[in-house]
């Protein structure tokens, strides 16, 4: 037998009681489960904890249905276990930790939106990987003046509601915080100090004579680059895989999230929301506490 965890978060200020019986019904109905013990521990949020002779995998298809069909309402499940407060949580950096995608902001201050977009476009319907429509991209912004490009752009970038009273909430219960970006180093690294994170990983711009020269130095950071660089931070602070945690948006944030011992997708793709562990679409990143279990 194995104890899991349903935790209802709604999109709204307040989970009314009848809202809580009927999503109860339901997973009563999906497993014939007899007892469930329900928790409100915001207004807007209660856990539901119940044990059944199944693996998180299968009760997670088996709930799927009723997790889709609510559209205010976030359903997370999750095995309810000393691994549900995670000891390293990982994030995506453009529309995770911030709402906007540096690339596009970069292609605006180079006027190169419509071929960025052309290419974005192309890259979404599989005609490119990653490390491709980067090095595409990338290369549109030859000739580029990099100060100036950094001034215009960093100031601009707007955190995620929620997210620095995360961050520092899971600070104080001494949780590892990382950045891992498809980005740009100097946006992840200013994100990074801002949020006083312990990690940032991005890719390199290569620069002459301070100067972009169209190209990025090093490995990609890719969906692969990702996991791999969540299993070396583990061994780095001595953090099992399973007390981990990836937050992202996009395709290649899966791999790491399946890498780590859960994974959110936030706000995230069609796709990703339906292959991510979970997934959460509410105003503010905050609610990844009651998820981890941090508030109960």
């Amino acid at each position: 037998m194995s104890r899991f965890v349903a935790t209802y978060i709604s999109h709204s200020a307040q989970l009314d009681e009848l809202q809580v019986a009927y999503l109860n019904k339901e997973l009563q109905s999906v497993f014939s489960i007899t007892e469930l013990c329900s928790k409100r521990l915001a207004p807007h949020v209660v856990d539901v904890t119940f044990t059944i002779d199944a693996d998180w995998s299968s009760v997670k298809k088996a709930l799927t249905p009723l997790i889709d069909s609510q559209k205010q309402i976030d359903i997370i499940v999750q095995n309810d276990d000393s691994h549900r407060q995670k000891k390293l949580v990982v994030f995506d950096m453009d529309s995770t930790l911030i709402y906007q995608e540096v690339i596009e902001m970069i292609a605006a201050y180079a006027n190169v939106e419509p071929q960025v977009a052309e290419i974005t476009n192309r890259a979404m319907n599989g005609e490119l990987d990653f490390a491709q429509s980067l090095q595409e991209r990338v290369s549109l912004l030859k000739g580029l003046e990099i100060n100036p490009l950094y001034d215009a752009i960093k100031p601009r970038l707007q955190v995620t509601n929620g997210v620095p009273e995360l961050c520092e909430s899971l600070k104080a219960h001494g949780v590892k915080l990382a950045v891992l970006s498809g980005g740009f180093t100097p946006f992840a690294e200013y994100i990074k100090n801002q949020l006083h994170l312990d990690y940032a990983r991005a890719n390199n711009l290569e620069t002459q004579d301070g100067k972009l020269t169209g190209t990025t130095k090093g490995p990609v950071v890719d969906g692969n680059c990702k996991a791999e660089t969540l299993r070396s931070l583990c061994k780095q602070y001595g953090i099992h895989p399973q007390d981990t945690l990836m937050v992202g948006d996009g395709g290649n944030d899966l791999p790491a999230m399946a890498a780590a011992g859960f994974g959110v997708a936030w706000h995230a793709k069609p796709r990703v929301q339906q292959l991510a562990p979970c997934k959460l679409n509410t105003e503010s990143m905050t609610n990844l506490l009651y998820v981890m279990g941090y508030i109960s």
